[in-house]
């Protein structure tokens, strides 16, 4: 019998089981044994570590301080690090608490120090340079640990003052030994729909995953979670995703050069996401055997829909006019 999860909302999974440590984390292996190496041999340069949101960039520089600083219980104490992200005053130039944090030994005398800042891709270049100056005059004691998920963001000047890391979403079998991990622990059955649906989601970006996993897994708080069957679809839905039922519809209309079928499926769609649907029906375009140049054309219209709702535009008008778009080219196949 499974138990029943009281204390869901206390704390959030990613940070329950986020890793403390190195060999803890999941993949991402050339780059952890690098900075294994580094620990092994006490000596550190400022890191960049660039990727894509959820591969692991945070649990890996708190893990790479805690093994540095060999702390008990993988709490890091306040005076060694200073953790930023550049959506706050960082990206303002307001940068007088880090300076202070790096040229001030406080009044305890720590061996090392050290800046996170996340979203570094973020700063404006102007500021960047200002942190270039700040890295020439820290004390050697002091490392900078700079996240970003473009690296070309970064100006050359930091760049080359630091070993740059690139990290990866997860491969499928280290995201089913993740989500496998946290289903034992919390006693829940998971099946391999269910890793299937999720993995299709995120696309292994494991953040996601397990905030999904726990989205999943809150619906059924007052059940015996051992015994109960949580449907894919519900994965699907909840994510604002088609599921592969309905996509399948939809696509099989679209194939037809059924516009009208197809509106009406789309109409009939509720809390879906537009930018999801885009990404779903290219998956089905590259799945199917469009030859080109018809496909690299389709490509090309997802890809100018999808930028057209990043700039806000209205998404019921954006899809109604992909899919007569799509149909239309569709229809030269004949």
């Amino acid at each position: 019998m499974g138990k029943k999860y009281t204390d869901l909302r206390d704390i959030p999974w990613v940070e329950k089981y986020r890793p403390k440590h190195l060999n803890e984390i999941i993949s991402q292996t050339m780059t952890i044994q690098s900075l294994k190496s580094f620990v092994e041999k006490e000596t550190l340069p400022h890191l960049i570590f660039a990727g894509p949101a959820g591969t692991g960039k945070t649990s890996t520089a708190i893990s790479l301080i805690n093994d540095f600083l060999q702390t008990k219980e993988g709490k890091i104490p306040q005076d060694c690090m200073l953790e930023k992200n550049a959506s706050d005053e960082v990206r303002m130039g307001k940068l007088d608490q880090i300076k202070n944090f790096v040229f001030h030994g406080g009044i305890t005398n720590v061996s090392y120090k050290f800046v996170v800042l996340d979203e570094a891709d973020n700063i404006p270049k102007a500021v960047q340079s200002a942190f270039r100056r700040i890295i020439e005059m820290a004390p050697p004691n002091v490392k900078f640990i700079f996240m970003c998920n473009f690296v070309e963001k970064i100006i050359d000047p930091i760049l080359s003052r630091c070993a740059i890391f690139r990290f990866y979403p997860l491969p499928r079998q280290g995201f089913d030994k993740n989500i496998k991990h946290i289903a034992k622990s919390e006693e829940i059955e998971v099946s391999k729909e269910i890793l299937d649906a999720i993995y299709y989601i995120t696309l292994g970006d494991m953040r996601l995953a397990i905030n999904l996993f726990q989205m999943i897994v809150a619906l059924h708080e007052d059940e015996t979670l051992q015994n109960v069957t949580i449907s894919p679809d519900v994965i699907y839905e909840i994510s604002g995703f088609l599921t592969p039922k309905t996509l399948n519809d939809l696509f099989k209309n679209c194939i037809s050069l059924n516009y009208i079928k197809t509106i009406k499926i789309v109409n009939n769609l509720q809390g879906f996401s537009s930018r999801g649907l885009f990404r779903q029906i290219m998956t089905k375009i590259l799945e199917s055997d469009i030859s080109f140049p018809l496909r690299e054309r389709i490509l090309t219209i997802i890809a100018e829909y999808d930028y057209r709702l990043t700039l806000e535009a209205d998404p019921q008008i954006q899809i109604n006019g992909f899919f007569a778009d799509l149909i239309s080219i569709l229809k030269e196949r004949k």
